[in-house]
């Protein structure tokens, strides 16, 4: 069969060479454009994905901050309470009252204002307090 080819035309032989590559390359080209198509559609498929995700974790996020404010204005709250509470003792000054305002870390001129206490009763109670839990004195 080749000698019927050659002997007819002699360029036939560089012709079909050159339409077997040329098929070749085109059926490359259509597999390669479809594996290119499905790359495209999964990349396509995978950024979805992470916008979807990213929103998730926006909102997460978001939520989470006004749990914190809440938290906060609630803590607040709770302090404000025990202060008041604290403060709400007998006209004479609570020694017992002192002892936990110095503990929340209260100064002598807190404890003057909150308890009724002289300044140099104040710094004295300060004093036994650092001395009883082993704190240097300034």
């Amino acid at each position: 069969m080749m000698d019927i080819i050659t002997t007819s035309n002699p360029l036939m032989i560089p012709l079909l060479a050159s339409a077997g590559i040329g098929l070749l390359a085109m059926l490359m080209a259509i597999y390669n454009g479809r594996a290119l198509a499905a790359l495209r559609r999964q990349m396509q498929h995978d950024r979805h994905q992470q916008q979807d995700d990213i929103k998730a974790l926006s909102k997460s996020a978001v939520g989470m901050g006004h749990k914190l404010i809440d938290m906060d204005k609630r803590l607040q709250d709770v302090l404000k309470k025990q202060f008041a509470l604290l403060n709400s003792q007998p006209e004479h000054p609570s020694y017992d009252q002192a002892s936990r305002l110095i503990a929340m870390g209260a100064s002598a001129r807190d404890l003057t204002s909150a308890c009724g206490f002289s300044q140099a009763e104040a710094e004295l109670l300060m004093s036994l307090q650092r001395q009883r839990h082993g704190q240097p004195m300034h």
